[in-house]
């Protein structure tokens, strides 16, 4: 396995997006985890993990973003192979002491005020504040987002929809309604996209989804580039919004993809036209 979805992390073979399990339409090179080493002796001496440099959180795999402080600043280090209890003077039977007893009481205390605050028993300041923020908001991107070489992209979207249909129901997979909120949740998805490719920003955020309140739990997002001049052609050879659609359905179709069966029957879709001419695409599926 040399590849794998940056946004699910499932591995593949060949770098040929989009991912199979989750749509999305960029892969990175998969880094084999290092593991502990074995010496003549049969003795296992540590292996590696990968650190944040900006707050230290130990991560099993080079996955950024943190999962603390949402730095990409990763770097390797060896675990090390002595024991832990070791430099503090302390043995395991030293786990008994009232001190110690006491210590995890405290802990679990600690722990029981967390997990009603979770479930919404209790109230602690800084839990459920991504809650309330409500969902992300959605990131300019370099290029257009309403026309391009004369065209409404809107309207580009309202046709995209009804071609796709198209496709779905030939295929058997159903039809979709256009849906307001998976439209805002497929718009912050693709502009991230475009502000990170074409731009400076820093791609989705890997929860962002959440925030959205999509109909289902597990929505599919379908992300993919089309670019025209590698063909030839440009989106002003399009002579209306019905035909640049066809061709961006066609586009994902020719790739091999197939379309999943929708939990709750609704679509968004968002197109975006970079500074370069690509169009880039994203639908969320629920």
């Amino acid at each position: 396995m040399e590849w794998r979805c940056e946004w699910c992390g499932k591995p593949h073979e060949e770098n040929d997006p989009p991912c199979d399990n989750c749509g999305h339409g960029t892969y990175e090179r998969a880094v084999q985890p290092v593991g502990p080493t074995r010496s003549a002796d049969g003795e296992v001496h540590g292996g590696s993990v990968w650190v944040c440099q900006d707050c230290g959180r130990q991560h099993q795999r080079n996955s950024p973003p943190c999962r603390r402080c949402g730095s990409a600043n990763f770097e390797r280090e060896r675990v090390a192979d002595t024991d832990p209890m070791a430099d503090i003077g302390t043995s395991w039977r030293d786990v008994l002491e009232p001190k110690y007893v006491a210590g995890y009481a405290a802990v679990a205390v600690l722990l029981g005020v967390v997990l009603l605050s979770v479930f919404g028993v209790v109230t602690l300041p800084g839990f459920g504040s991504e809650a309330a923020a409500g969902p992300p908001e959605i990131p300019s991107a370099p290029g257009s987002a309403d026309t391009a070489d004369g065209l409404s992209l809107s309207a580009t979207e309202d046709a995209y929809v009804e071609a796709l249909n198209e496709r779905r129901t030939s295929e058997g997979a159903g039809a979709l309604t256009r849906n307001a909120t998976a439209d805002d949740a497929a718009a912050y998805y693709n502009k991230a996209i475009v502000a990170a490719r074409a731009g400076d920003g820093s791609g989705p955020e890997q929860n962002a989804f959440e925030r959205f309140g999509l109909a289902c739990e597990r929505p599919n997002i379908v992300a993919y580039q089309v670019a025209y001049d590698r063909t030839g052609r440009s989106v002003s050879d399009f002579d209306s919004e019905a035909a640049l659609a066809a061709s961006l359905v066609d586009s994902y179709v020719e790739r091999g993809n197939r379309f999943r069966a929708a939990e709750a029957g609704t679509v968004g879709v968002d197109i975006h036209v970079a500074p370069d001419g690509s169009v880039f695409v994203t639908y969320v599926v629920c």
